[in-house]
């Protein structure tokens, strides 16, 4: 019926790994839907690291104004640590950020969070990891999945537009995503079991975590210590999975307390001010073309017309060009004033970017510290 009235049917949302193969092929305005969907998340989890509000938000400006400048310079996610999940790379930006702009202001930090940089920003130890390099075995999509339904407990809808799958089948897919988790993690136990029988009984454990043991695997348990830690960390893998992956792959977590923070904080009703800017500068350099109609083309000579139709560069690709050109001038005048800084003594400014004029401190180059994990 739809058809027949002319109107078309609603269209499934672009997933995170869609809109990013956009935004580097020149789609820039579709950046805007990344920043709808993550922007919570962010700007929560600055508040967990940051003292205030204000701070709070100029890390989640200067992380979203980082994606998008690498985006443009074409990197992509396939490097990082975990190239299937969009979310862990934006809340580690979050942290590094964070450490990076402020560690000479430590009253900028939250109190945990500080005392944690204080500490060495240490991943912490209380398992041996095996957990982290399961996760990082799993295909993209099986990342994602567990990240936003397990961890962050995200909305079956929010979850079906990240990953790009249809609402319904979002449930199903989390329970996949769960066992093909378990595993791993058992695939992990199997490659350092070095007798036959012991393989033999994790596998056969792994196919029913939840059941009891058969007796004669319960005999082989009774007898072998090894294999009944393995069978403890398994069948406990399912409830503890909100509590022990998110520390394991950020090591800075806050758990409720950002859970709570993210529930609260609404959509943003309007795109981020670069993201404004740039898109400004982009259609003032978009040249108007004139009409294939219109008289004045009708009476092109034909050896002009012949030179007009030479290809050139697009408005786009010119304003693109621009604004990574102006982030290297950017990086060198900052290096040079650093420099500068060195030689000659000189008071100390006030904090934050007051003496910029609005919003152009976001498309500076931002210059990062990572925090390294296990």
């Amino acid at each position: 019926m739809q058809l027949l009235l002319g109107l078309r049917p609603p269209q499934q949302p672009l997933s995170d790994a869609a809109l990013m193969l956009a935004i580097r092929k020149g789609e820039i305005e579709t950046f805007r839907h990344l920043y709808r969907r993550h922007y919570a998340a962010v700007q929560a989890y600055a508040s967990q690291c940051m003292a205030g509000p204000l701070h709070a938000q100029e890390v989640t400006a200067r992380v979203f104004a980082g994606l998008l400048q690498q985006m443009l310079a074409g990197e992509s996610l396939a490097e990082r640590r975990h190239p299937g999940c969009l979310r862990p790379h934006l809340l580690g930006n979050v942290r590094t950020t964070a450490i990076t702009s402020w560690h000479q202001e430590p009253e900028a930090l939250s109190p945990d969070f500080r005392d944690w940089v204080a500490a060495g920003s240490r991943w912490p130890w209380g398992e041996d990891g095996q957990l982290a390099l399961a996760f990082e075995r799993l295909p993209a999509n099986t990342q994602r999945l567990l990240w936003h339904s397990v961890v962050e407990r995200d909305t079956p809808a929010l979850t079906a537009r990240i990953t790009g799958l249809a609402p319904h089948a979002v449930p199903s897919a989390c329970d996949q995503a769960r066992s093909a988790l378990c595993q791993a993690r058992t695939d992990l136990y199997l490659e350092r079991l070095e007798r036959q029988d012991c393989r033999d009984a994790i596998r056969r454990l792994a196919l029913r975590p939840e059941a009891p043991p058969y007796e004669e695997l319960a005999d082989h348990l009774r007898a072998c210590a090894a294999c009944v830690s393995v069978y403890k960390d398994v069948t406990r893998l399912d409830r503890q999975l909100e509590a022990q992956l998110p520390v394991r792959l950020l090591g800075w977590w806050t758990s409720e307390q950002y859970l709570r923070a993210k529930a609260a904080i609404p959509l943003p009703l309007s795109e981020p001010p670069f993201l404004a800017r740039l898109l400004e500068r982009i259609r003032a350099d978009v040249p108007s073309e004139p009409s294939d109609a219109s008289p004045a083309t009708a009476a092109t000579a034909p050896g002009r017309h012949r030179r007009e139709k030479r290809p050139r560069r697009s408005g786009a690709a010119v304003a693109i060009g621009g604004f990574l050109a102006g982030v290297g001038v950017g990086m060198l005048l900052l290096t040079a004033c650093e420099e500068q800084r060195g030689q000659q003594p000189h008071a100390r400014p006030a904090s934050g970017p007051s003496h910029d004029s609005e919003g152009e401190w976001l498309l500076r180059p931002l210059h990062r510290r990572s925090v390294s994990g296990p």
